[in-house]
């Protein structure tokens, strides 16, 4: 396990109904990275939708239109996770590359199975199929990214000779982490294909996160992987913090509910609204069931959030 925890930054991709009222703009953008390398964050983050009931932007132009800033920041960037059968793992190597290099190395490549019908209707994609999609995509971009000229034939993608150039920085390749959000199935494919692991805060709890962990470290154990090396992140953690916890709440709350479509439960441990203490509280929750890397959502004011974060809630919390 790792010894300290880190912490990350979601980037706005997704307008939040009662959030912030515009899409985020370049200039924004640049004001994240520069707060989040200031305020003692490692990482900014995004994750993935294409047809979703709320505007969102695409994750990967945001990503590269921050990427230069990031690296100049000091900080890692990180897809939390793209739905890989959505897109050709071809197309996706290319652009993780791309990535990789204007982020001077610095990228994880976080990808999952996708978790919207919309997106795979839209598309003309199956459903139903997305899981051995994913499985035969993820073998398939490793071997794009991690060979000079990369064949693959499996049974939904088929490629004979292929270049992706230039190549990523990181050798042989950026770490590739999958998604879960817990089941068995799940973490035994990330023991089996990633890097590392990418876990939801919004569909697990501390005390489910720390038995999904066990889960995972004995089929790592089963593939002869060392848990104490393979990382772990949470990420979709929404997050409002205010000096008034009381006012902290009665702005996430709303804004919270109609994310997540789900009644606000300020003690599930889903997200992070409160006043400092209380706030160091609920990441503590985290931190002491595994968690190693936290990435933080904000729901409206991101630089300000940021910021409040670095200052007063970041400082207090303890690492194992």
């Amino acid at each position: 396990m790792a010894s300290k925890v880190t912490f990350g930054v979601h980037l706005p991709v997704r307008m939040l109904a009662g959030g912030d009222p515009v899409p985020p703009s370049p200039r924004l953008l640049e004001q994240i990275a520069d707060a989040a390398g200031s305020s003692g964050f490692s990482a900014l983050w995004v994750t993935d939708h294409i047809v979703y009931p709320d505007p969102w932007m695409d994750c990967l132009l945001m990503l590269a239109a921050v990427a230069g800033r990031a690296r100049d920041a000091g900080l890692t960037i990180a897809t939390g996770v793209v739905g890989l059968p959505l897109r050709h793992p071809v197309a996706m190597a290319q652009s993780f590359a791309t990535l990789d290099v204007l982020s001077g190395g610095n990228l994880i490549i976080g990808v999952g199975e996708g978790s919207t019908q919309l997106d795979f209707d839209a598309l003309g994609l199956p459903f139903q199929e997305r899981r051995r999609m994913l499985e035969d995509g993820a073998a398939a971009l490793r071997t794009l990214l991690t060979e000079p000229v990369a064949s693959h034939e499996g049974p939904y993608y088929r490629f004979q000779n292929v270049r992706v150039a230039p190549k990523s920085i990181q050798r042989p390749c950026p770490p590739i982490w999958l998604s879960s959000w817990g089941s068995p199935i799940g973490l035994r494919r990330v023991a089996r294909l990633a890097d590392g692991w990418v876990a939801s805060a919004w569909h697990s709890t501390p005390d489910e996160f720390s038995a999904a962990l066990a889960t995972l470290n004995s089929a790592l154990a089963e593939q002869r992987k060392d848990p104490g090396a393979f990382p772990n992140a949470v990420n979709t953690m929404f997050v409002y913090v205010d000096q008034d916890g009381r006012r902290a709440r009665d702005t996430a709350a709303p804004i919270i509910e109609q994310a997540t479509r789900a009644p606000y439960d300020a003690d599930s441990g889903h997200y992070v609204a409160g006043d400092y203490a209380e706030c160091r509280a609920h990441l503590q929750r985290w931190i002491d069931a595994g968690a190693q890397r936290i990435c933080l959502w904000p729901v409206r004011d991101s630089v300000e959030q940021v910021r409040r974060l670095g200052q007063h809630v970041l400082p207090g919390l303890s690492s194992p």
